[in-house]
Order: C-alpha cells, then structure tokens, then sequence
C-alpha cells in the first residue's frame, strides 16, 4: 500500500541549511511499518506461518516474489565506496508534510481530489457538496493529505529536528497549488504562500 509521493503540480527546490535537516516523518513512519509488513508478510508466506504472525492483515497474504531472480536475496554482497564528494541529504514532497490544505488561500490540488478531500468552496475544486468523493483507485481510503506532518505551521520545530541529526542538505517541494491557487500567474500569486516559503528557507 502507497501513498502519492508527491503531487505533480510541484516544483523541486534543492537547499543546503546553515543549521539544520528535515526529518520527513510521514513518509519514514508510513515506508518503515510498510518494509516491516512486506517482511513479515514474506516471511509467514514462506513458513506457512497463521494470521497472527503477519500483524496488519487478517490472513497473511500472498507475497509477491521478484520477477527475475524469482526469491528475494539473503545478503547483499557490496563493494567499493562513495565519492568523496558525494553528498547526503533528505528530501519531503510538499504534500507529504505541510497540511494546512485549505488554508491561507491554497488552492484545492489533483491529490485533494484524488483523495476526496473536502474542498468545497476552494478555488479549484470540482466538488460542490460534502461528503467528496474518493477516487476508486485509492487504496488506503481516508488517507490524505490534509494534515500530513503538518510543516506549515511546525517548520521551525523540523528544522530543530534536522539540527538534531546533523543534516546537511535538505531538497523540498514547492506546493503550487499554494503558490498560483488557480493555476495560473495571470490570476495572482498567493503572498501568503511566498512568504511561508520565505520563513521556511529562511529558518533553514
């Protein structure tokens, strides 16, 4: 099970803080007790294990194997090193992490939609009554992005948290939706929008 990733009205903006990291917490909690699903998943399917051993699901569930080599590997044989000039980083996608979704003047995006957010009454919306409808594609239904981690208004606990692990390099997303909430320039770009950005890359 997934999550969108990112929206595809985003612009990618790479930033190097002064002080600190972002530690994407949707996405690492969400990726993490996934792997940890699939594995026990694998592991049960590949034992005959009950229910009980594959936590999440009523019955375990028939785990996919790899198309090539047809069985996933037991160890990982690596060699060589990084440049020494590699560098780093984390990156987020704005709609994994800020919320706010109808606040200050942000447009209703694809994602909002896509995930049946209620958007009634926001610029962009093609829903004009509650409850919105859920795209029949989503699989976790519920899940949006409504809240997320919610960075818009918690930024400068994030970047406390980068600090704390000694994150160099930081890329984020640019929510357009946020910034040009119609779409398009020739309406107006959202000051509000601008200066949370400001705020944000200024705190990193």
């Amino acid at each position: 099970p997934t999550r969108p990733s990112q929206s595809p009205r985003t612009a990618l903006v790479s930033r190097t803080p002064h002080s600190g990291t972002r530690v994407h917490h949707f996405a690492m909690r969400s990726s993490t007790q996934f792997a940890v699903s699939a594995a026990v998943a694998a592991t049960a399917v590949s034992t005959g294990a009950s229910s009980s051993d594959c936590l999440g699901f009523d019955t375990c569930p028939d785990f996919p194997q790899p198309y090539g080599p047809g069985s996933y590997p037991t160890s990982y044989n690596y060699t060589g090193t990084f440049p020494s000039d590699f560098v780093w980083g984390l990156g987020t996608a704005s709609y994994q992490v800020e919320g706010a979704y109808n606040e200050d003047g942000r447009g209703a995006s694809i994602w909002d939609t896509f995930t049946g957010a209620n958007t009634v009454g926001m610029v962009g919306s093609v829903c004009n009554e509650t409850p919105c409808p859920i795209n029949e594609a989503q699989f976790d239904k519920g899940a949006t992005g409504n809240v997320a981690c919610d960075q818009y208004h918690q930024y400068k606990e994030d970047v406390k948290l980068m600090v704390s692990l000694g994150l160099k390099n930081y890329r984020f997303s640019i929510a357009w939706p946020r910034v040009v909430p119609t779409g398009s320039v020739a309406d107006g770009v959202n000051e509000l929008a601008l200066q949370y950005y400001d705020n944000l890359i200024n705190e990193l």
